[in-house]
């Protein structure tokens, strides 16, 4: 049985990280490795499909390539993090998973460990980092970089030449007008439409986009 190794877990990621897998590579099983130190018990996927979740005594034995098998900054963070320390699992060692309805400019850069799920457009001349994950219905106009580990979420539109930095999350529905820069480790929420420039670690939300707090 042909099986992609998932490094973290969470029931929803891996529901469709199973079906990128199974459309790219026609996998039909996933094995899961947990970036924890005590045993996790197993979980109920949404959807059934087959998966093994192995004790942590047997993760020297990874082989081949791997994935993020959750999604979220701060946890793509933690788990490359924990996998890097104690197994030496590095960036090399990572899938790209770019989905065949998806258009990607020959001129645009993906590095290892991205996600580029259905129906989304990247743009020319545009940079993504290692990790990020580009959720459906996505666009990314030219000429943007978008930094390690960060989430553009269902339906967002990046313009042209706007800056993200690494461990940032742009909410669903959000319109990020040319020449932005959003700080690290910053927060965008759902339907806001980004027209000044964003610093790195807050939170921000509203039309026009506005900082909440700082975290």
């Amino acid at each position: 049985m042909k099986s992609a190794s998932l490094l973290g877990i969470s029931k929803d990621t891996s529901a469709i990280l199973f079906d990128m897998f199974q459309d790219l590579y026609g996998i039909s099983k996933l094995d899961f490795y947990i970036n924890q130190e005590k045993y996790v018990e197993p979980f109920t996927p949404t959807f059934q499909f087959p998966y093994e979740a192995h004790p942590i005594n047997s993760y020297s034995q990874i082989s081949g390539q791997v994935f993020f098998g959750a999604s979220g900054a701060s946890n793509k963070k933690a788990i490359f993090n924990y996998f890097l320390t104690k197994f030496q699992i590095d960036r090399d060692r990572y899938h790209q998973l770019v989905h065949p309805t998806s258009y990607v400019a020959p001129s645009s850069v993906l590095a290892k460990g991205v996600l580029i799920e259905p129906n989304t457009v990247i743009g020319s001349q545009t940079s993504i980092g290692f990790g990020v994950f580009v959720k459906r219905g996505a666009s990314i106009g030219h000429h943007n970089t978008i930094g390690d580990f960060t989430d553009i979420n269902p339906g967002a539109v990046l313009s042209g030449k706007v800056n993200i930095g690494s461990g940032s999350t742009i909410g669903s529905g959000t319109v990020v007008k040319d020449n932005i820069s959003i700080g690290e480790n910053t927060i965008i929420g759902i339907g806001s439409v980004v027209t000044k420039d964003i610093p790195s670690n807050c939170i921000a939300f509203g039309n026009p986009c506005k900082i909440i707090r700082e975290i």
